[in-house]
């Protein structure tokens, strides 16, 4: 992509998190994401021939961002070493991802639909992202061996999918959501507290 491409497609990307803040992603319409980035409907349908396409783009995107503010937070200095437990880093950034979900609980919905949804792209896409967040999990417990990392990564985040499926749902409250995650964090490293 050139850069001008790049940059139309990230005007899309932004206009969908935008619109995510005020409305649900069933309510999103492919032609209203066009009017309100500037970029034109033919070429939206060029970058992104589906809706979910677009949708999944944009949570990769919003994720990115999210990733960014807490890659600020962290020390500046590799050298310096971790005031904080792996725990108390790995807790840290789940409740930091559920508070984010909180404050737009039509990402949550989004996230929800998109992880069970068969399309290909979205599943590649989808899978891209895990990688990426993966690897940011695994930095923050270093020195876990291997094999418990992945398991931990599986467990808490297959507790963090479940846990939003049912707040969306209004199976139970954003309260037992969060604690559900916490617990799962501090079951599975509770040795390295």
């Amino acid at each position: 992509m050139t850069d001008a491409q790049r940059e139309r497609r990230r005007q899309l990307t932004d206009t969908v998190i935008a619109m995510l803040a005020e409305t649900s992603p069933d309510r999103i319409q492919m032609r209203e994401v066009s009017e309100r980035s500037g970029v034109a409907l033919g070429t939206l349908y060029r970058y992104f021939p589906a809706k979910q396409h677009l949708l999944a783009a944009s949570m990769v995107a919003w994720n990115a961002l999210l990733t960014a503010r807490l890659a600020e937070e962290l020390p500046a200095n590799d050298c310096e070493p971790a005031a904080e437990s792996v725990l108390d880093r790995v807790l840290d950034m789940y409740m930091r991802q559920m508070r984010a979900f909180q404050r737009g609980a039509h990402f949550a919905r989004l996230e929800v639909e998109l992880q069970t949804s068969d399309d290909p792209y979205v599943r590649d896409t989808l899978d891209e992202r895990a990688a990426a967040n993966r690897s940011a999990l695994f930095a923050l417990m270093d020195g876990v061996p291997a094999e418990l990392a992945r398991v931990s990564s599986l467990s808490i985040g297959s507790t963090m999918l479940n846990s939003l499926i049912l707040w969306t749902t209004g199976r139970i409250g954003f309260p037992e959501a969060l604690r559900n995650v916490a617990d799962v964090c501090r079951l599975v490293l509770a040795d390295y507290a």
